[in-house]
C-alpha cells in the first residue's frame, strides 16, 4: 500500500487527476515519483494518504476510484502485492467504463508486464528503465495524467487574447465546469485563489468576471493552465488550448 505523504483528510467529494496502485514493496520509489508529479501541480491519490485510521481499506479504495480521472498501475520488480492484485481489478472495469487514462509505469528493473497483465499492453506504458528520476518518463506520466504536453512548470507564454478569443475562451470554461462548485475547485486548489472574492453570481456571470479578473492581473494562461489541468478531459477546453498556441 502508499505511504503517507500528507496527513490531512481531503473532503470526500474532492476529485484527484490519477490514482496511484502500487505493491507496498515499491513505497520508496513511487513516494519519490508523488512527490515530483505533487511539484507539477497533480493531484495524486494515495492509500494511506487518504484514509485514516479505523477505517477499512477496501472500502475506502472503491470509494476513491470514482473520484480519479486517470490511474497509473506501478509495477516493481516483485510484481503485484495483495491489494494492488484488487485495485486494478477495480480500476480497470472504471477505466474502461469511464473511458479515462489507464498508465502501466514500469520501476527500475523491470522490462516487461506480469503475464496476468498481458491485457495492459493494450495501454502506452511509461518506462522508469534506469532511474525514478527520469525527467523524461516523469514528462511522459504527466501527459498521460493531465493529457497535455505543457508542464505545470511552464512559465507563461504571453498567448494572444483578443475579444473573440476571450468569448471563446468563456464557452470552453463554460463546457469544462458546468457547475459553480466544480469551478470553485479548480480557482482553490489550482490558482489558490478564492473565486467567491473574485465574483458571484450565475455561473456565466462568474465565468465572465474571472476572465476579467484574470486578464487585469495577466494571469489568462494561468488560468487556461489551470483549466486544462482539473478537466484534461473536456474537448472544447482541449480544443481552444490547441488552436491558441498554434495561431
Amino acid at each position: 500500500m502508499s505511504e503517507i505523504l500528507n496527513t490531512q483528510q481531503q473532503p470526500e467529494s474532492e476529485e484527484f487527476d490519477v490514482f496511484l496502485a502500487h505493491n507496498s514493496a515499491d513505497k520508496p520509489e513511487v513516494r519519490a515519483i508523488a512527490n515530483q508529479l505533487k511539484g507539477r501541480g497533480i493531484k495524486i491519490w494515495l492509500d494511506e494518504e487518504q484514509i485514516p485510521p479505523g477505517r477499512s481499506f477496501q472500502d475506502e479504495i472503491q470509494k476513491a476510484i470514482p473520484l480519479v480521472k486517470s490511474a497509473a498501475i506501478f509495477i516493481g520488480l516483485k510484481g503485484l502485492g495483495k491489494w494492488q492484485t484488487m485495485e486494478v481489478e477495480s480500476l480497470t472495469s472504471m477505466c474502461v467504463e469511464k473511458d479515462i487514462p489507464l498508465i502501466p509505469v514500469l520501476l527500475p528493473g523491470v522490462t516487461q508486464l506480469p503475464e496476468k497483465l498481458v491485457f495492459l499492453k493494450n495501454y502506452t506504458r511509461v518506462e522508469f528503465s534506469k532511474s525514478i528520476d527520469d525527467v523524461q518518463a516523469l514528462k511522459k506520466l504527466e501527459w498521460g495524467i493531465t493529457g497535455s504536453q505543457s508542464s505545470a512548470q511552464q512559465k507563461p507564454t504571453k498567448l494572444w487574447f483578443n475579444g473573440d478569443r476571450l468569448q471563446q475562451f468563456q464557452k470552453a470554461l463554460l463546457s469544462a465546469f458546468p457547475t459553480t462548485a466544480k469551478l470553485k475547485q479548480m480557482v482553490r486548489f489550482r490558482l489558490d485563489e478564492n473565486l467567491e472574492a473574485i465574483s458571484t453570481g450565475n455561473l456565466s456571470e462568474t465565468i465572465s468576471n474571472l476572465i476579467e479578473w484574470a486578464e487585469a492581473k495577466g494571469k489568462l494562461e494561468e488560468l487556461l493552465i489551470a483549466a486544462r489541468k482539473e478537466n484534461p478531459g473536456n474537448p472544447v477546453l482541449r480544443k481552444f488550448d490547441e488552436q491558441i498556441r498554434n495561431s
